[in-house]
């Protein structure tokens, strides 16, 4: 059996949750108190639960960043949850309860307070109708008064494309029972169909062609759960969004909230968006506008007012940071013009001066997060600061958080990774940063210097410990400086928000 591979999934962790759901006018549990010390009492209660944990590769790290809230995952393979609890073990992680078995029955058998947070990652897709059709008004029996649901799911028209492709899999490994000979079989079977198609331009090569190159960038573990499982059941966003409305549920906005946001599209598309009052039709026809094929949406109570302009009143507290570049003052600019790049390769350019230095401010910072109201002093324009997030953050231009995450700029005397990120690395060349993001590490130096980042090593001895490695039968640094790699290393690991 090859098991799913279990990853952190950036935008279901309950800061996030927290932030967006924030914006939108509600009170979600404040994660304050879970941010304290292990063991220190969780006056606040946060509660967060995870549907389908698999290993822990989400719920884990999420548990460690908040030691204060208390963490529950189920999931019905026995085998996953051994590999979670042995990993929470390892790590030190002792504010998770993992549960195997069918969550219907295993949390209906239990009494418990309501969770705050509730997370279904890969799975609504993935069950039968059956299960569908329970699982959203158990997970609002089981949510607090302002909890918040992560749903992740497959959605049309998008997956019409999507699912041609797996039913020619589908086809091709119908005989097999092995798991990797079946996504081999998979594999070879989209590669005749492409190697024999006649007619290269058209838009049903485009299609294959597509998806192609995204099968081949998946593992075997996910090519066989997201797209040649036997449950898979893509929905329309609006057939989606009225099930959650028979529940009591309400839609507060997709996860990544630029998705839906009208000023990310073109004006005529705007235009379009504009005359479509119902909130349930206008996601439809952006899905539509997209061919979206998966969607992560947010939920809550039915009754609560969802806002949907972003008020200035909600920023207080909120940290800041923007990955946005500044360009200084281009030939086509207008006098006084500041231009920015955007990482998805875009540009923008401003005119007002405090907002030209706020954003200077955030790219020095970078990746370290700004307190809202320190960035407003130093630029001496709270307003301005407070425009600039409502212009920026829809737009994935810069991003909030209710508190600074733990990692560090610079390598102290004595680095230090996660005990979580010694665990992971010690098991494979996945771990997760402290923005709660996948890094992959498959450098032999730097994996085997993990091990001994525990925070009491000081530089001398990681020196030492360093002269002793080895890679593929040789001394690491037979030609190398051995402080320049631990210096190198140790930066491009505070680079990737792994040191704390």
């Amino acid at each position: 059996m090859i098991p799913y591979p279990s990853r952190p999934a950036p935008l279901s962790h309950p800061a996030h949750l927290y932030v967006v759901g924030r914006l939108h006018g509600l009170t979600p549990a404040n994660l304050d108190g879970a941010s304290g010390a292990p063991g220190e009492p969780n006056a606040l209660g946060v509660r967060v639960l995870e549907l389908g944990c698999g290993a822990g590769g989400n719920l884990l790290p999420m548990a460690a960043s908040l030691p204060g809230a208390e963490f529950v995952g189920v999931d019905l393979s026995g085998r996953q949850i051994e590999i979670a609890r042995a990993a929470a073990v390892s790590a030190g992680i002792d504010n998770v309860e993992l549960l195997c078995g069918d969550a219907l029955s295993v949390l209906d058998r239990r009494e418990a307070r309501p969770f705050d947070y509730i997370i279904l990652h890969g799975l609504y897709s993935w069950v039968s109708a059956s299960v569908q059709d329970a699982l959203l008004p158990f997970c609002r029996r089981l949510l607090s008064d302002n909890g918040i649901i992560y749903l992740s799911y497959n959605t049309y028209p998008g997956w019409h494309g999507r699912g041609l492709v797996r039913d020619l899999m589908l086809r091709a490994c119908v005989d097999l029972s092995d798991p990797t000979d079946r996504a081999s079989a998979a594999r070879g079977g989209l590669d005749k169909l492409i190697a024999a198609y006649a007619q290269p331009d058209d838009a049903y090569a485009n299609l294959l062609a597509e998806e192609k190159q995204r099968v081949g960038a998946l593992e075997d573990g996910f090519l066989l759960h997201d797209l040649i499982e036997a449950e898979n059941h893509p929905v329309y966003v609006d057939e989606f969004l009225r099930r959650c409305a028979d529940a009591g549920l309400q839609f507060i906005s997709e996860s990544n909230v630029a998705a839906s946001r009208e000023e990310n599209f073109a004006p005529g598309v705007r235009l379009h968006l504009s005359a479509i009052d119902d909130l349930v039709a206008r996601e439809q026809n952006i899905d539509f506008l997209l061919n979206r094929s998966f969607c992560q949406s947010l939920l809550c109570h039915a009754g609560h007012k969802v806002q949907r302009q972003i008020s200035a009143d909600w920023l207080s507290g909120l940290y800041l940071a923007s990955p946005v570049r500044p360009l200084g003052q281009l030939p086509e600019g207008e006098r006084g013009e500041a231009f920015f790049a955007t990482p998805d390769g875009g540009r923008f350019g401003m005119t007002t001066p405090s907002a030209i230095a706020a954003l200077n401010h955030l790219a020095l910072a970078w990746p370290h997060f700004m307190a809202f109201e320190d960035l407003a002093a130093k630029v001496r324009d709270q307003a301005m600061v407070a425009q600039l997030v409502i212009d920026l953050y829809p737009r994935n231009w810069l991003d909030l958080l209710p508190d600074e995450p733990g990692f560090v700029a610079t390598p102290g005397p004595r680095p230090m990774v996660t005990p979580l990120v010694r665990a992971q690395i010690a098991a494979g060349d996945h771990v997760t940063d402290l923005r709660h993001r996948s890094v992959t590490i498959t450098d032999p130096f730097t994996k085997q210097l993990m091990a001994h980042l525990d925070g009491q090593t000081d530089r001398t001895d990681l020196l030492v410990a360093v002269a002793g490695f080895e890679n593929s039968g040789r001394a690491q640094i037979a030609n190398d400086d051995p402080e320049a790699l631990l210096d190198a290393a140790l930066h491009q690991l505070a680079e990737r928000c792994l040191l704390v």
